[in-house]
């Protein structure tokens, strides 16, 4: 290690990881309502939700 830099201070050390946003897309109502569906059956099917 060099005895001219202070530990921990490349880059790497400090990175705080945010996340990027790539992309955003508009879901339908309709859509929206088919994906919650068969999330929920799928939830029943495996015991998350007893309803």
């Amino acid at each position: 290690m060099s005895e001219k830099k202070k530990p921990f201070s490349d880059p790497r050390w400090n990175d705080t990881s945010k996340p990027k946003v790539i992309g955003y897309q508009e879901i339908s109502e309709e859509d929206r309502a088919k994906y919650e569906k068969l999330s929920r059956e799928h939830l029943k099917k495996i015991g998350v939700l007893k309803d």
